[in-house]
């Protein structure tokens, strides 16, 4: 469903930015001394309703009449009822902007359905809301938020947010395999409103209590609510240990640069008349936020429809070349690659910053009709093999058919990815003559940007996908998907649009000297070369087909690879007694030196090293980036050097002989920025 509500998201954020200062009497800066103490901000003030498209769920206290309150209508950009069909357990809207009052003793509580999207969606929260805590000083866990955790367990909180008063600390919670909590100090008075607002980038979740940052932690990625767990404000497992009060609850999507952290702290504590309690350091402790700047617009793929349709003019130029020898490679330089000297996949959930592929990767459906379980099951569907260096995504049949798949991010999109470059598999498929099953393997890539804009298209790039029916014949192909979340937007397709870059049949009817089957048991080489201007994809040295190099094609994306069976695309069924591997040989991925020269917006020059390259040394990246938060890979050679993300690296005398590079986000900034150090020197 389009969404509708964003201009009333526009006009009610605008709204409440004008006048409310307090939590049922007048906040205590309303009191104090001081022109901007008292100052509240104007319609035309910055607040986070300028920015619809963020917002996922938002409750505002205006929003409900005085008394008693049997459902709370959120706004964003996938809007829903939090609702009480029992009258006893129903909370009260207080008079005076006192807030929606969930009391002490009852488990009073407004629900609504579990969200499966959670993970995606749920990046940042904002929470106003007040405890009684001064006179229940031994309570703990007094409940405000929780989204998918009606029932406890495991996979939900995502996030949590409660009163503790026995620490007298406002806390925020997410549970990625272990409950992870950041809490900062908060107001024991019930008269006073508390700002929080909550966020996870990268690997870090983080909190601003009252505009204090709370120290951090890593955090991985978040499992889809599986036990259809319900969400609520108040609490339905518990009596409330304590009377809270909740102003708006705000829950949004993509990942937050400070500046924008500052400034819902900034807008959250003038709406409630609570500025002067801001560290005397913060940008808004004089004067609220004002003016709309770049920080606020981050950075999104547009789609064109003029410039998707004017593609097509290309004709039959793509395959002027098909058949001949690819040009040359120059002035590239390998920053990525996996020969699976070990196996380097690990479990989607649990893998860490580090870590080189993620395996069964969030789409559910990849194996088609094979089910793709977790890296743990037995027998395993990704078979490494020591000797070889190689690694065998297996179809095999354990009650049903199974298969591996994985990709260089994660379930929350963290991980590796890359925009322009070449992107590069050496591997084998099965030797078996036609007529075969319905093998689909492919090696392909996602634009990143879906995972964290659940409104934003899913660009799909196929480098290429071959079925069991024809082994010589290639599809390579671009898909623009809808999104998951509908938004009215005229830069954002509604609805799914393809085109085929090529399929046709390998062999010399189409230029080529011979056939490539690849169903010959032997081990054949891709690549998609995406440069400035044209995007070249080649198998086995031979050119398949030219483009001119689209923002779909140049979007930063994340490999995936997988082995899918689907029964359509075959003319024979399977043998249960058999197994059936993809083996790869290496994945590799080259960027020129031009792009590694360039020095992004934020950084005032390309990161450096300190320190000597030699065994038993260090070498420590200078970032020449200003950004509280920061991830750094290291590699030897193109090779990730597994575990190792802080800002130093000791070389040991597996370096000796190599050249070492870092790669340096700067997450916390606006469109997080990323550069390369220069190679270091040889290490020796």
């Amino acid at each position: 469903m389009t969404n509708q509500l964003s201009r009333r998201d526009l006009a009610r954020a605008a709204c409440a930015a004008l006048v409310l200062t307090a939590s049922g009497r007048l906040g205590r800066d309303a009191r104090a001394a001081g022109p901007a103490q008292g100052s509240q901000p104007n319609a035309h003030s910055w607040h986070p309703g300028l920015f619809p498209e963020m917002i996922v769920k938002s409750w505002f206290q205006e929003d409900l009449a005085e008394g008693e309150v049997s459902s709370w209508q959120s706004g964003g950009v996938k809007p829903v009822a939090a609702m009480q069909a029992e009258p006893s357990l129903r909370p009260t809207k207080l008079p005076n902007n006192g807030g929606v009052l969930f009391k002490k003793g009852t488990k009073q509580a407004l629900t609504w359905p579990a969200d499966n999207d959670a993970p995606y969606l749920h990046r940042w929260w904002l929470v106003i809301a007040r405890c009684n805590s001064a006179v229940n000083a031994d309570a703990n866990n007094v409940s405000v938020l929780c989204v998918n955790g009606a029932e406890g367990g495991p996979v939900h909180r995502q996030p949590q947010v409660c009163f503790k008063p026995s620490a007298g600390t406002f806390v925020s919670r997410l549970h990625d395999g272990k409950l992870k909590s950041e809490e900062g100090l908060c107001s024991t008075d019930f008269g006073d409103w508390n700002v929080m607002v909550g966020y996870r980038r990268g690997f870090v979740v983080q909190a601003v209590v009252n505009g204090i940052k709370t120290a951090g932690q890593t955090i991985y990625a978040l499992a889809p609510n599986r036990m259809k767990s319900q969400s609520f404000m108040g609490d339905v497992n518990n009596p409330m240990r304590a009377d809270v009060a909740i102003d708006c609850v705000i829950i949004g999507q993509s990942e937050l640069n400070d500046s924008q952290i500052d400034r819902l702290m900034g807008w959250g504590m003038w709406r409630v008349g609570r500025q002067s309690a801001l560290p005397g350091d913060h940008p808004y402790r004089q004067s609220p936020p004002s003016a709309v700047d770049a920080n606020d617009k981050p950075e999104r793929y547009a789609f064109d429809s003029a410039s998707w349709a004017s593609w097509a003019a290309i004709g039959d130029e793509r395959y002027a070349h098909r058949g001949e020898a690819a040009p040359p490679i120059r002035a590239y330089t390998t920053v990525f690659f996996d020969d699976f000297e070990s196996n380097s996949v690990v479990d989607d959930f649990t893998g860490a910053q580090g870590s080189i592929w993620y395996a069964p990767t969030h789409l559910t459906t990849v194996g088609v009709d094979a089910a793709t379980p977790p890296i743990s099951a037995s027998p395993s569907s990704y078979v490494h093999d020591a000797t070889s260096h190689t690694l065998a995504l297996r179809l095999l049949h354990k009650g049903r058919w199974r298969t591996g798949a994985f990709s260089s991010v994660n379930n929350n999109g963290q991980g590796r990815c890359w925009g322009k470059g070449i992107f590069e598999i050496r591997a084998r498929l099965p030797k078996i003559l036609a007529p075969r099953p319905g093998f689909f393997p492919a090696f392909w890539a996602y634009g990143k940007e879906h995972l964290f804009w659940r409104t934003r298209n899913r660009l799909e790039t196929d480098f290429w996908e071959y079925d069991g029916l024809n082994g010589a014949y290639i599809n390579i192909s671009q898909h623009v998907h809808k999104p998951r979340l509908g938004y009215a937007d005229p830069h954002i397709a509604p609805r799914d649009v393809r085109r085929k870059i090529a399929g046709y049949q390998v062999d010399p009817s189409s230029g080529f000297p011979s056939t490539i089957d690849v169903y010959d048991g032997e081990f054949h080489t891709w690549y998609a070369q995406i440069e400035d201007d044209y995007t070249y994809f080649v198998i086995d040295g031979y050119e398949v087909a030219r483009v001119p190099t689209t923002p779909e094609l140049a979007v930063k994306k994340y490999i995936i690879v997988d082995f899918a069976y689907d029964k359509k695309k075959g003319r024979a069924q399977p043998d249960p007694s058999q197994t059936y591997d993809m083996v790869i040989d290496y994945i590799r991925v080259r960027q020129t030196e031009t792009e590694l020269a360039r020095v992004p917006t934020g950084f005032s020059a390309l990161p450096a090293f300190s320190g000597r390259a030699s065994p038993g040394q260090a070498l420590t990246v200078v970032p020449n980036v200003i950004a509280s938060q920061i991830e750094c890979l290291w590699y030897r050679d193109g090779v990730p050097i597994v575990g190792e993300t802080g800002t130093s690296y000791e070389l040991s005398s597996r370096d000796v002989g190599h050249k070492i590079r870092c790669h340096v986000r700067a997450v916390s900034v606006l469109d997080q920025p990323e550069a390369w150090t220069p190679e270091s020197e040889t290490v020796g």
